[in-house]
């Protein structure tokens, strides 16, 4: 008698647990209220209109500029909180404003060719207050006449 007592009241116990435990809302808790459209705030994004220039041809000495061109596409405004250029043959110029929502800006990035030659792929890494990173990059061939060799005529 005193078995079947003691495991009805266990198997009665185990259940209200595990019904408590189900149920993870508390009903003292006060009612969500909402005031307005429920509008999930974008962050800030950074949007280019092209991440990819290239030069073409040039001589060795010259200096080139690019205006590499962005927008907020995002609700929240944002600054660039980073702007590094791989090397110091890059020299890059920005606002450092806040970018509101739908307004534009530009990167001008200046490449001096001075002691360069070939194929040459530039970068510069660029950072978001909001954490969003990109890469943009721009490109040349550059003539040089000290490394001018013509490999066809070497014996």
């Amino acid at each position: 008698m005193i078995n079947r007592y003691f495991i009805a009241l266990s198997l009665f116990t185990a259940a209200i647990m595990l019904l408590g435990c189900g149920n993870k809302s508390s009903s003292h808790s006060s009612p969500s209220v909402s005031i307005g459209p429920n509008k999930k705030k974008v962050p800030g994004r950074i949007e280019f209109t092209k991440e990819i220039h290239n030069f073409g041809t040039l001589k060795e000495g010259e200096t080139v500029a690019y205006s590499f061109l962005y927008k907020n596409g995002g609700s929240s405004p944002f600054r660039l909180t980073k702007v590094e250029p791989a090397c110091g043959c890059l020299t890059v110029q920005f606002s450092k404003e806040e970018i509101v929502s739908g307004s534009s800006s530009n990167i001008e990035v200046i490449f001096q060719t001075a002691g360069e030659w070939g194929n040459q792929v530039k970068t510069v890494e660029i950072e978001t207050s909001d954490g969003e990173a990109k890469t943009l990059t721009i490109g040349a061939f550059v003539e040089n006449k000290n490394f001018n060799i013509d490999l066809n005529n070497l014996k």
